[in-house]
Formats: C-alpha cells, structure tokens, sequence
C-alpha cells in the first residue's frame, strides 16, 4: 500500500482518524477532517509506540495492518481456523491467555493458525467442552472465569525451538538470514533505497559463508533460487516454510534527524509474553556490534514488528547504523564495515549456541 503521511487528504485519511478514534486516540480539535496533520502525525506515533512499532508518524502496510488489528475486541466474533486465517486483537488475546495456561507455545501475533487451533482443542479438552476449535460464547467464558489465574502471572515465555545441547552437532541448527522492505517509491527515504539493498546483501552473505564455514545450515529470505522478493509478506512466508530455528534480519536504520546514529537490535515482545531466545541473542549481537564497531548504543528493545511476530522461529533485528546518518552511511558503504556487521552477528549466534 501506498504510505499515508503530512499532508495527505481525503477517504483513506477519514478510515484512519475514524479507527484512531474508535480506539481512543485524542485527534484534538480538528477531530475527523480528512487532513493528516499534526494531530493525526501525533496519534499515530502514539498508537505505534503502544504498538511496539517504529514511531514514525507515517502509516505504511505494517502501521495499518495494526490499526486493523486492533479494532475487533474479544467477543466480537466468532474465531475458528479458517483461510485466510482471521486476524486481530481478539486473536491476539485469545493466544496471550492460552500461552499463560500452558497451552499455546508460540508467540502471540494475532493471527488464527493451525497452532492456535490445536491450543485451543486442547483446552476444550481440558475444561470438558465441546473441542471443535471455535472460539464461541461457552469457551470464552470459561477462559474469563480463569481471569484471576491468567492475570496473575506475570509472563508465559516464547522459548527456543530447540536446545541446542540435545543436539549431537551443530548442523541441526538452522539459520535463515534476511534484508528487505516494503517500500514507498515516493518518500524521502527512498533515495537511500539503492544503498541499502546493496549493503545488507553483502552483510547477509558475509554472515552466512562465516557460519556455514563453522558448520551451522545457513540460508537467506532473498535469493536467487526460490526466493527473489525484498517484499515483507513474501519474506515472511518463504522463512516459514525453511524449517529454521533463528531468523536474524539486517535492516539499516534511518530518520529525519540526520544526527542520529548508533546501533540497536529487536526481540518480540507481546502482551504478557517475549521470547526469552531472541532477547539474549539480540544482546549478544548488541554488545558486539558497539565493541566491534565503536558505535553508539542505542539498546535492545522489545518490539512487535511483523518479521518478530509472523515468523514461527526465534527472531531478531538488527539495525547497525543510521543510513540517513553521513558518517553511519559511509561507514555501512565500506567491505570491512560489513564484515565487522556480519562477524558480530555470526559470533553472537555461535555463542548464543555454545551456551
């Protein structure tokens, strides 16, 4: 879709400030206009924070895909596994409390797969319900009536697909690496699109020969072969379907504020829950690339962008350097800058594994 941002007018900016609304978000005086002004710049970044999306102010797929999301509240309908698969904040809810009763293993992105299924069946089971796998009036109720158990716990981990140490050797582990973005041809980041595709291929690749030189099976989203696609949902579907058990993915940083500079990485984190794995190799790499590569820590964080939370295995990104930043672009252009990337990286995920 086409990015919504200042200036814009019309339909599509009606729908937002109406769902903004619907969800509580103060528009100020000018309320529902048409105009993505200021108000609306400022509900968004406040929606994204809430989020745990990047605040930018801009509503792009990701933004949107959100603000969708957020609006069905449970009890508004009927969920059950279906194609496509119904998504939502409802969906969210229902996978964030089967995950504290023990039932859901998986991180809770809102979206009614097979795995939210089996849970559910499961707990219908448990609780002596008809287990057609409907989230129906009789099996929410059930589900509020454990509210004291379920919100007294503060957390129900995401945990790693597998343990390493049950493994006789490392190639059992896989790594699947990616780059890529959705992309507005007509925003002002675009200008830096060219360099930035440039640089994580050669950042993705180092790091996939100096890991598959240590034995572990390493392969990219964006390839030659079956996958040649830098669009977000093509990446997120190829990587669920490797079999992988880490997805590491390089996305340079940029802002408005030439400025800024440093190195962060991401883990998911959802309501109640964040994936204990992906925490601890993001701060592996975290603590490398600012000793590698004398950056500026700008921290690891918890987040909700749709690679973490879509993706079926450990995720984590890695975003180290501004590419809007003169000095941080300069740097990223340079092979052995990459190279210090990709090395922090694959020496993060062998110790994360050595562990």
């Amino acid at each position: 879709m086409e990015e919504i941002k200042k200036g814009f007018k019309g339909s599509k900016v009606i729908d937002i400030q109406r769902r903004l609304k619907l969800l509580g978000y103060n528009l100020a005086k000018y309320e529902i206009d048409g105009i993505f002004g200021l108000e609306t710049i400022t509900a968004i970044k406040k929606f994204q924070q809430d989020r745990g999306l990047l605040a930018t102010g801009i509503v792009d797929e990701e933004t949107w895909q959100e603000l969708v999301d957020a609006g069905y509240k449970i009890g508004d309908r009927l969920l059950y596994l279906k194609v496509p698969p119904l998504r939502g904040d409802d969906v969210k809810t229902i996978q964030s409390w089967l995950k504290v009763l023990g039932f859901y293993t998986y991180n809770e992105n809102g979206i009614f797969h097979e795995n939210t299924s089996k849970a559910l069946i499961e707990f219908q089971k448990n609780m002596n319900l008809p287990a057609d796998g409907i989230a129906g009036e009789t099996t929410l109720q059930r589900l509020r009536n454990l509210k004291r158990i379920i919100e007294s716990r503060k957390s129900s981990n995401y945990p790693f697909v597998k343990s390493y140490k049950e493994n006789s050797s490392i190639e059992k582990i896989r790594v699947i690496l990616d780059y890529g973005e959705n992309i507005d041809y007509k925003s002002e980041g675009f200008k830096y699109y060219k360099e930035k595709i440039y640089i994580c291929k050669s950042v993705v690749n180092f790091c996939r020969g100096m890991l598959l030189e240590k034995g572990i099976d390493t392969l990219l989203t964006v390839n030659d072969v079956i996958n040649t696609s830098l669009f977000l949902n093509d990446r997120i579907d190829f990587a669920n379907k490797s079999d992988a058990d880490i997805l590491i993915s390089v996305n340079p940083a940029s802002s408005s504020d030439p400025d800024s500079n440093g190195s962060s990485c991401f883990y998911f984190q959802g309501f109640k829950s964040y994936s204990i794995s992906g925490k601890r190799i993001a701060n592996l790499i975290q603590d490398k690339l600012v000793y590698n590569l004398n950056s500026l820590d700008c921290r690891v964080h918890g987040a909700n962008f749709a690679i973490l939370k879509e993706t079926k295995m450990t995720a984590v990104v890695v975003e180290p350097a501004f590419i809007s930043n003169h000095k941080d672009r300069n740097n990223l252009k340079d092979t052995s800058y990459q190279m210090g990337i990709s090395s922090s990286i694959a020496d993060a995920v062998l110790q994360f594994l050595n562990e």
